[in-house]
């Protein structure tokens, strides 16, 4: 497995962001922004089910890889607040966000305090079998290629470091309590849950800037047969987390990924080797 490091980035999230970052899709753009956006609700909640199974966790290694997790989500929650604070201001009508964000913050926190370390870690890994299905074909598909502005890089390094822990949450539900079915129904269930809160997000943004939709449809929008091949890569690879075989040691890092993978440990503020720092 490639080894999971820490690294610290320095993103700029200027006043005037721009959120149509992939030309004339307004709906792709906002779809992966609203996606992102619920990221630093997530991301804290998924931090404290490891540590919560820390102390059950007898292999070093795994010990190890469980706290290079968290310390790459706290990199990336961080990132993904800053992000938001300027996200909010774009639009008169983004000011509903900060609600949703609310109650959505609050849903993760109940989590915590409600329910059964099981929940938690069959949450987590239900959450990074999709994100590791999605992220091989973003990189196969070329999406990046597709974005401009100063979202771009701070989408493709987070997606990078989610295929490279993809192994850490299955790993950590296997060792501590394993069973196939819970997992299947709570990960089902998580992604249902994680989908819907961030088509939240998506709905408000894209209430609130109809033009962008408007200019969009006097260009014509260009991603139609793009989406369709998309599709074909990503429906059989998100099928595949479902079975009882899955194993994410199967889901391989593209070229593209470990391309990326260079260009930002090389251009990190700081890249650890251990925990430190999460």
């Amino acid at each position: 497995m490639e080894e999971i490091l820490v690294r610290k980035m320095a993103f700029a999230f200027p006043d005037d962001l721009e959120l149509i970052f992939i030309r004339g899709e307004p709906g792709l753009s906002y779809t992966f922004v609203g996606t992102w956006m619920l990221l630093p609700y997530l991301e804290p909640y998924l931090i404290r089910a490891m540590r919560e199974a820390l102390p059950r966790i007898e292999s070093p290694g795994l010990r190890e890889d469980v706290q290079r997790f968290c310390a790459q989500e706290g990199q990336h929650y961080r990132e993904h607040a800053r992000a938001n604070d300027a996200i909010r201001t774009r639009r008169p009508g983004f000011a509903r966000l900060a609600e949703i964000e609310r109650k959505i913050a609050a849903e993760y926190a109940a989590f915590t305090r409600e329910r059964s370390l099981r929940f938690h870690l069959a949450y987590a890994e239900g959450f990074e079998a999709l994100t590791a299905a999605q992220s091989r074909t973003q990189f196969d598909e070329g999406v990046f290629e597709r974005m401009t502005g100063p979202l771009r890089d701070p989408m493709e390094w987070h997606i990078m470091e989610e295929l490279e822990h993809r192994t850490v949450a299955f790993d950590v539900y296997q060792a501590i309590f394993g069973g196939y079915w819970y997992r299947l129904v709570v990960g089902l269930w998580a992604q249902w849950h994680f989908l819907s809160r961030s088509f939240r997000l998506t709905r408000c943004m894209a209430q609130a800037d109809p033009e962008a939709f408007r200019e969009a449809a006097r260009s014509g929008g260009n991603s139609r047969r793009w989406i369709v091949r998309y599709l074909l890569r990503a429906i059989p690879r998100t099928l595949n987390i479902y079975m009882p075989w899955y194993d994410p040691r199967r889901t391989p890092m593209p070229p593209a990924c470990l391309d990326a993978r260079e260009r930002y440990t090389r251009s990190a503020v700081q890249v650890m080797r251990g925990a430190a720092g999460a």
